[in-house]
């Protein structure tokens, strides 16, 4: 893993930094594994992490990976919006409404 680009956003409070990941002989590799090689490259900890892009180039066995790192966990709940799962609608309801 290659650090491309390092950039601060100080009112943020948070860094944006590129990665250029190798995966020769193997596919693209998940965000979960990826995530686990940034806290560690950068010694931040998972929880302040958002990866933001994962870009596979066409034929060739680099993956450009963009992350925003930050300060601390107050700054990441304001910026970040932390996607809920959709609830499952339920069939039976449905049905008896038509009816």
């Amino acid at each position: 893993m290659k650090i491309v680009q390092k950039i601060n956003h100080p009112l943020l409070k948070r860094e944006q930094i590129t990665f250029e990941i190798e995966h020769a002989g193997s596919k693209t590799p998940k965000s979960d594994e990826i995530l686990q090689k940034i806290a560690e490259a950068t010694k931040a900890s998972k929880e302040l992490i958002k990866i933001k892009n994962i870009v596979p180039g066409y034929g060739v066995t680099k993956a450009k990976v963009i992350a925003n790192i930050y300060k601390d966990e107050n700054a990441f709940k304001h910026i970040e919006i932390i996607k809920k799962k959709a609830k499952k609608k339920e069939d039976g309801k449905k049905e008896a409404s038509k009816e």
